[in-house]
């Protein structure tokens, strides 16, 4: 099945990634020298500006964008584009010191130093200020910029904030989401240990002990990051930019519900970095690869973007070596295979020092175009070219799992079987990889949904540990099945009906035959 390509005025596979010239400014030469490289290495598409805010903007409210014009420019003049990134993933050290609030506060409640990245309040009105500030600014210079494909929104978003303005908010969500105090002590069960709330000043950083409350927190924590996401588009938007805007996530990823946090984006882009030569059975990792890139074609029911990957080593593995000869082309070509629209690389150039300093690189240290690696990127961008009747494919699955972050929160929050609570252990992941595996094994397209999908047009739905489950969604289940659906999983008896288990084999033998479970 076709969707239309990524972009409209670019029908080709993304071959490129990230690109950080800011960091070179004081060296023009290799800048230069970048633009050289490109078309050898097949490159034609850049992530420009993601950390670079200092470089942006220096001091507060001083704009230095000229370099940013320069380079846009060279990529058009190369037959380059550019996603243009909105820096917020890493504020410059002025706003840190000047603005103490936009710093996160840790559930100790201490405020953290301005240390590492993606290290902002997200509830913070100063901070948000700031990012619609300098968004606004680069959309007005460069929004409309014949180089610019589209805009990556921030990098990666992670991490809460227990501050007074978070815990405010969290506790204005939770009004809405229940009203009173009444349904939220129902709720959460919270007469266990007299832990009743009868005020909602009395809720504070969540306790660790009800397990409710850490299950809504999350759901909150994705509602503010969301939130602030919208408002970075929102100030693109304002100056009447148009391009599609996408960010990269992280795979499974636990801290955001992904199928909430990506509704307002276009598409979707994902960082993968698989771990080919770094397992004893190398096919449990291309398994969980194959998964993880069904599940970003699904999010969306589209072509994803690969934003992030490696063609060599990566810095933060025990061991990191340089994959062998052709790894690096299995890689790429399993994530193309499962929906993605392009390969992009963290990172082009090799940075000379902080905490990245060993992570790989299309142009390494070496510098120049005779590096293995740096042929194989080549080679692999010729490939690209070689397939482009396939862009823009997707695939119209008759098979759906339900992966649910919210079902994989309470169930990790949940005292039982396993460790202690607050930590994925609970075997969820693995638990819907073994339910995944024997349809990847057969050649059968999968799509990865959420109890809230659209369950129409499958024939089969997989529900791996169905630990929660409202009344809505029961309902629509057995629907699903009543209306001639075959259902599958591991799920407890609900009160709809009974529900018959299977054996994984059996499933993976049968299930074209007839129904895996019964509803009734």
């Amino acid at each position: 099945m076709s969707h239309p390509h990524l972009f409209a005025d670019f029908p080709h596979f993304a071959h490129g990634g990230d690109y950080n010239p800011d960091q070179w400014l004081r060296w023009p030469e290799i800048i230069e020298e970048d633009f050289r490289l490109m078309p050898l290495a097949e490159c034609n598409v850049f992530s420009v500006g993601i950390f670079a805010w200092a470089a942006l903007e220096p001091e507060e409210g001083v704009y230095t964008m000229d370099w940013l014009g320069d380079i846009l420019d060279r990529l058009q003049a190369s037959g380059g584009k550019a996603l243009l990134a909105t820096p917020s993933g890493g504020k410059p050290n002025w706003l840190a010191h000047r603005y103490p609030e936009v710093r996160r506060v840790g559930h100790d409640g201490q405020r953290h130093p301005q240390n590492g990245r993606h290290n902002h309040c997200p509830t913070s009105p100063i901070y948000r200020q700031k990012v619609a500030a300098i968004n606004g600014e680069l959309a007005r210079r460069f929004g409309h910029h014949p180089a610019v494909l589209g805009w990556h929104i921030s990098n990666e978003y992670s991490g809460e904030c227990h501050c007074d303005l978070c815990q405010d908010a969290f506790r204005e969500w939770l009004k809405k989401r229940y009203g009173d105090l009444q349904s939220l002590n129902d709720a959460w069960w919270s007469r266990f240990w007299s832990h009743t709330y009868t005020e909602w000043s009395q809720i504070g950083p969540v306790d660790q002990s009800v397990d409710g409350a850490l299950l809504d927190w999350k759901r909150f924590v994705t509602h503010q990051t969301r939130d602030f996401m919208v408002g970075e588009i929102a100030a693109i938007r304002d100056t009447e930019s148009r391009l599609p805007v996408t960010t990269n996530l992280m795979g499974r990823f636990r801290g955001s519900d992904y199928h909430q946090l990506c509704e307002p984006l276009d598409f979707v882009s994902n960082d993968a970095y698989p771990r080919f030569q770094h397992q004893p059975n190398m096919m449990d990792e291309v398994t969980e690869f194959a998964f993880i890139h069904e599940l970003m074609r699904s999010i969306k029911g589209k072509p994803f973007l690969q934003m992030e990957c490696t063609p060599s080593s990566i810095n933060w593995f025990e061991t990191p070596k340089l994959k062998s000869p052709g790894v690096h082309r299995l890689e790429m070509l399993q994530a193309i295979g499962h929906g993605a629209d392009g390969s992009l690389y963290f990172q082009w150039r090799k940075g000379r020092g902080s905490s990245e300093k060993f992570h790989g690189a299309v142009v390494d240290r070496e510098g120049s175009e005779h590096t293995r690696v740096f042929g194989e990127v080549a080679r692999h961008g010729r490939c690209l070219k070689a397939i482009e009747e396939v862009l823009g494919s997707t695939t119209d699955a008759k098979v759906a799992l339900i992966y649910d972050w919210e079902s994989r929160w309470a169930l990790d929050f949940s005292k039982g079987p396993g460790r202690e609570p607050g930590v994925s252990c609970k075997g969820y992941d693995q638990t819907a990889l073994d339910h995944y595996r024997p349809f990847w094994a057969r050649g059968i397209a999968v799509d990865i949904i959420n109890r809230l999908a659209d369950f129409s047009g499958y024939e089969l739905i997989i529900m791996p540990m169905g630990f929660m489950v409202e009344e809505d969604g029961a309902k629509r289940l057995r629907a699903f099945v009543e209306q001639g659906g075959n259902l599958g999983g591991d799920l407890p008896e609900w009160h709809c009906g009974r529900i018959f288990e299977l054996p994984l084999g059996w499933l993976a033998r049968c299930w074209i035959a007839r129904p895996v479970w019964s509803v009734g």
